[in-house]
């Protein structure tokens, strides 16, 4: 289930329960956001830029080590967003918490 970060406060965090074994699920995020930061706790888990909530991951994705964070920025250099509306997280492992937090 898709969730969503509206961007009213920055720090903003969600913290969620994956779904399923490779199973995406949409983070939304508002297009002020400048930095994202995803944490998969436990087990490793998978980021990527497009995908379909609740189908299976995409092809293209990074691995993300469990219990690390990692961030990464959604600015073009110029104090303005590069218009990144969303991005889906999975897990090979069901039941693993995610946690997102972005910054404006």
């Amino acid at each position: 289930m898709a969730q969503t970060l509206d961007g009213s406060q920055f720090p903003q965090i969600v913290r969620f329960t994956l779904g399923g074994t490779d199973v995406a699920t949409k983070v939304n995020i508002p297009h002020t956001a400048t930095t994202a930061t995803v944490k998969f706790e436990t087990n490793d888990g998978k980021l990527a830029m497009t995908g379909t909530d609740g189908g299976a991951v995409a092809a293209a994705y990074i691995i993300c080590a469990g219990d690390t964070t990692n961030e990464f920025s959604l600015m073009d250099g110029i104090r303005a967003s590069q218009g990144v509306t969303a991005f889906y997280v999975a897990s090979a492992t069901g039941s693993t918490v995610c946690s997102v937090m972005i910054e404006g």
